[in-house]
């Protein structure tokens, strides 16, 4: 059978009898892809780097029906630095959460994966960015990524165009920012300085830059409450690890 070259990062591991390890990859091309590392876990094994989490690069698997191998990889990054400082390993932790949730075996999702390496990059690259602006931005993107992009415009029920002067009502249920006359018990009173971060990363092609943008220690932490409830009540689970933010 023929080898597959192929880019990727791993999101999660599992140790597999005494020496090896599942892997969980996330392709671009290919969405999730399960391999199995032999001897990995040796102290000279070739594959120690490629065994272990965030490991990103280009991956040779071995392909034997429906199951791969890893047989070599050429590492670009371990986004080394996030094992330095804890709060940003967990916010990094949280995101490769997020895109295991969402990739699928055989689904290409090259927009999802360009994200994550963005929201990695951001969070052991950039100390001058807050890791919690940044887990923030992240998760509005990955919002719109996965096909529910807040709606900041109109009310999400009955369309009628919003004005954020005064601040903004969000209604996580029905995906967006909501009138006063529509406005019920489950939605969120947000500042006008956050509804303006919302929609500065909403309309800017990347991450970068998020840093604090005006916003207070409060509203940067109930921006991320918000939105991790957001995204988990579509994802319909709770991303393991996400209680431990902010």
């Amino acid at each position: 059978m023929p080898s597959e070259t192929m880019r990727g990062i791993v999101l999660r591991h599992a140790n597999y009898r005494d020496h090896d390890r599942m892997l969980t990859l996330f392709s671009p091309e290919k969405g999730r892809v399960d391999a199995l590392a032999r001897g990995c876990r040796r102290p000279k094994s070739p594959l120690l780097t490629a065994g272990e989490v965030f490991a990103q690069g280009e991956f040779v698997l071995f392909r034997s029906q429906d199951r791969y191998t890893l047989t070599s990889c050429a590492i670009a990054d371990t986004y080394y630095p996030l094992r330095l400082d804890p709060y940003r390993l967990t916010c990094a932790g949280y995101l490769l959460g997020l895109a295991l949730a969402a990739v699928q075996p055989g689904e290409a999702a090259p927009e999802l994966y360009a994200l994550l390496l963005e929201g990695l990059g951001g969070l052991a690259y950039h100390e001058e960015e807050l890791p919690l602006s940044l887990t923030t931005a992240f998760l509005l993107r990955y919002a719109g990524v996965i096909g529910y992009k807040p709606r900041m415009n109109h009310c999400a029920h009955c369309r009628t165009p919003l004005g954020i002067s005064g601040g903004a009502l969000l209604d996580v249920e029905a995906g967006g920012l909501v009138c006063a006359g529509c406005a019920g018990s489950g939605t969120y009173r947000l500042s006008a300085a956050q509804v303006d971060w919302m929609r500065a990363v909403l309309g800017q092609e990347s991450l970068k830059a998020v840093g604090e943008a005006g916003l207070l220690g409060e509203d940067r932490t109930d921006l991320f409450v918000i939105f991790r409830e957001y995204v988990e009540s579509r994802l319909e689970t709770t991303i393991k690890g996400s209680r431990l933010l902010p």
